[in-house]
């Protein structure tokens, strides 16, 4: 079943209370280090969205061109590439899903490049769930709330519960690059199905 509000297309999920997930979600990997736990991270949030019949689509900031920081739309230039990146990421997205890493205390700050690389009109008024990773214990607390402040600076309302997850590399099978962990698998699960409804 699906209904149209606004020219975007609204699907109800049965199975989920009163549930309307709405448009495209993008997940976005929150740095672009190769190998990264973030993006197995993402891997594992794209699988739990596709089955539950929600349109994704997962960003890897390691795809952004070498010279985007100072080479796109807020500098007056024009980049094929992160032009693409940014239209089928952002301005074609309803809602995010945020895998934020930390790095020295606080985000990666790649990702708040990315942010700045694009007129923030496109992501005005659209909704975000953040999800933090550490390998220590703290599961990036700090980096959660800077985020946080930035996407509400955007205009982006964030859904309030924003996992920490700690120890992230003994969650992880290293060969399928997905996280295997039962727990953190059912706390990414129902996280997920809470975010569709906010």
């Amino acid at each position: 079943m699906h209904w149209s509000f606004s020219g975007r297309q609204c699907f109800y999920k049965q199975g989920i209370n009163t549930e309307l997930l709405i448009g495209m979600i993008s997940v976005i990997c929150g740095t672009n280090r190769k190998g990264s736990n973030s993006l197995k991270f993402c891997n594992s949030i794209s699988t739990i969205l596709n089955q539950l019949d929600q349109d994704s689509r997962k960003l890897d900031l390691r795809d952004l061109p070498n010279d985007f920081v100072f080479n796109n739309e807020v500098y007056g230039a024009s980049n094929g590439t992160l032009d693409q990146l940014q239209n089928d990421h952002v301005a074609d997205a309803d809602r995010f899903i945020f895998v934020i890493p930390e790095y020295n205390g606080s985000f990666p700050g790649v990702v708040k490049a990315f942010l700045d690389s694009f007129s923030p009109s496109k992501i005005h008024y659209k909704k975000a769930l953040i999800i933090g990773i550490s390998s220590g214990r703290s599961g990036n607390v700090r980096g959660l709330e800077h985020f946080t402040g930035v996407l509400n600076y955007l205009r982006v309302t964030v859904y309030p519960f924003k996992p920490a997850i700690a120890n992230c590399h003994h969650l992880i099978d290293e060969d399928q690059n997905v996280v295997r962990d039962e727990k953190t698998l059912e706390l990414l699960q129902s996280t997920i199905e809470e975010f569709l409804k906010f």
